[in-house]
């Protein structure tokens, strides 16, 4: 193949483009992988005029995406502007100062905060991808530059019997109740409760009706939400565009033409092909959590067997792109974004990770212990802080972590995959199979759980007097505004997200550290190009979503903080590809010669 040199750029200023080579397919960008980051990628390009090709190498799409809530951390959005919320991407940045310390890297950070609401309102225009307002505060809302509300964007819902026969592309979510349905935190009370009032019966009866219809033409039920709604809105979208999407089509090689990425090779459902990008390759593949030897060893400072991720997502975009002189940025407070979660024995071998649950998590009544029986962490903060202080107090070395309760919390909340009573009548089938632990005393339990007894008793009844002073005077549950979404003010107690543990039986949960996402990923510059180890681009090469390090270098600031840089990287990775920003392009396609 012939090199391309320099910048790739001819003197008049436009990108020149290599000449035709041997390929088996050629577009303008190729697309590997179908989470958020990739399905916006291709959104944006074809948007712009772009032929995209996306390659996946599952049969379905959407990669942890579609297993997730997609929620997006976007300051400055137009939906928060909309709806009057005082805030400004000044208090963003500092709130990001503070959360990152060391680890904060202004260009990155600079460019995610300048085109965060740009990429929004640019994926709502091109796309059936729609956003609203999420009452989720920062995670830290009570620390500098913290805000209560404004921050977190949700996709709304999405009516998969608009796909047709496209929707059994979409990835299955990770939960789903009757085998098929979905359901949102939000009706999650409604359907605990349907004969509480006319409305949550109706609703629940709604539902449910629905749901039937869909399972006489489909495989499950076909309204979606979460990061369903958004893989179901973007195909649409992809279709509207005539992006090409290739599924079974996993990517084996990087091409090259001289130092410049030209394209890709494949296999198309075994058979070899090659695509030749005009443009660029942009590398979304999900990041590396289901790979273990990538984590043995990107990911050695947090040990760790477990993760949440699709299985997709075992690093073949970042170890492609190792071969090619692309450099892994391991500056990072964190290699991970975490979440505690348990694990339940299957009836005829192997197991089920089950993550942590909306019922149950934070809520007043359960405290989270450590192997000398004390607490280490405020329950009520997010389930990554939760994870790290799993870390700083002794995991993996020592895996004795449990969240513990009263048995009438469980029926109440549930706990990890037990779903409160009745959805749960009996406890014992979770007691046979070992998931949970039950004693009729503290200090029985303890033994059960191989703690000391005195130091587990010492700490529930320590919980129980700042539950009677309505202060935790250990770590502050209940002071920030994202603690108290997790406490129930119904119970009359005097701090909403602290409730007492006196009642026998008691229940305790194992708990294991699992990931959400990686933080560590391919070094790249505030363009997602993929850089080497002397940090020079690597010409038509990107890389985004969990594919490169977060900006957030594994700490967790607020609900979104993967995905939404995912989608705004995408976004400068398109206008860097063709070589032009958003105000020259819609300039061109008003004047008609784009």
């Amino acid at each position: 193949m012939q090199a391309v040199s320099g910048d790739a750029r001819g003197g008049t200023g436009e990108r020149r483009m290599p000449e035709r080579q041997d390929w088996d397919r050629e577009a303008d960008l190729v697309v590997v992988g179908s989470g958020a980051a990739g399905l916006a990628a291709a959104i944006y390009a074809a948007a712009r005029g772009l032929s995209v090709v996306l390659c996946e190498k599952e049969g379905k799409i959407g990669g942890t995406t579609a297993l997730s809530n997609a929620m997006i951390w976007i300051p400055g959005s137009d939906h928060a502007v909309e709806a009057g919320i005082e805030d400004s991407l000044d208090e963003a940045r500092r709130y990001l100062q503070h959360e990152l310390g060391n680890y904060y890297d202004e260009p990155s950070i600079e460019a995610y905060l300048r085109d965060g609401a740009k990429a929004v309102r640019a994926l709502e225009a091109d796309s059936q991808v729609r956003f609203v307002l999420a009452g989720t505060p920062d995670y830290h809302s009570s620390q500098v530059g913290g805000v209560d509300r404004g921050r977190a964007l949700s996709p709304v819902a999405f009516d998969g019997r608009a796909l047709k026969s496209d929707f059994e592309l979409i990835g299955d979510p990770i939960r789903v109740v009757l085998g098929g349905m979905m359901i949102t935190s939000s009706e999650v009370n409604r359907f605990l409760n349907p004969l509480a009032s006319l409305s949550a019966l109706g609703h629940v009866l709604k539902r449910v009706g629905r749901y039937c219809l869909d399972r006489l033409a489909y495989s499950r039920g076909t309204e979606l939400s979460g990061g369903n709604a958004f893989v179901g809105a973007a195909l649409a979208s992809l279709r509207q565009r005539r992006v090409e999407l290739r599924t079974r089509c996993p990517m084996v090689e990087l091409v090259r033409d001289g130092a410049r990425v030209a394209g890709i090779a494949c296999a198309q459902e075994g058979a070899p092909l090659r695509i030749g990008a005009r443009r660029g390759v942009v590398l979304a593949t999900g990041g590396f959590a289901a790979n273990p030897e990538l984590r043995d060893e990107l990911s050695r400072s947090h040990r760790h067997d477990r993760t949440l991720v699709a299985g997709s997502a075992s690093g073949d975009g970042i170890a492609l792109a190792r071969r090619i002189g692309g450099a892994v940025d391991g500056n990072v407070a964190s290699p991970g974004f975490w979440t505690p979660v348990s694990l339940l024995k299957g009836k005829r071998g192997g197991e089920t990770v089950v993550p942590y649950g909306w019922l149950d998590r934070g809520r007043p009544g359960v405290i989270a212990v450590g192997p000398d029986g004390r607490r280490f962490v405020n329950e009520s903060n997010s389930y990554h802080d939760i994870c790290v202080g799993l870390f700083e107090n002794g995991y993996p070395e020592d895996r004795r972590f449990f969240f513990v309760c009263e048995e009438r919390f469980v029926r109440k909340r549930g706990m990890g995959d037990i779903l409160p009573w009745p959805w749960t009548p009996s406890l014992a089938p979770y007691l046979r199979r070992g998931y949970i632990a039950r004693a009729p005393t503290i200090e029985a339990l303890a033994a059960q759980l191989e703690i000391d007894p005195q130091a587990l008793s010492e700490t529930v009844a320590r919980h129980n007097r700042h539950c009677e002073a309505g202060r935790d005077a250990d770590f502050g549950r209940g002071d920030s505004a994202f603690n108290r979404t997790l406490g129930d003010a119904s119970l009359g107690l005097k701090n909403p997200n602290l409730g007492p543990i006196e009642q026998g039986p008691f229940i305790a949960l194992r708990i294991v550290p699992a990931t959400l996402g990686t933080a560590v990923g391919l070094r790249t510059n505030a363009d997602a190009q993929v850089l080497t180890a002397d940090g020079a681009p690597i010409e038509g090469l990107y890389a985004c979503g969990n594919d490169a390090t977060s900006p957030m270098r594994g700490v967790y600031p607020g609900a979104g903080i993967t995905i939404g840089p995912g989608i705004v990287f995408a976004y400068r990775a398109v206008l860097h590809a063709i070589g032009s920003d958003e105000s020259a392009i819609l300039s061109r396609r008003r004047s008609g010669t784009s």
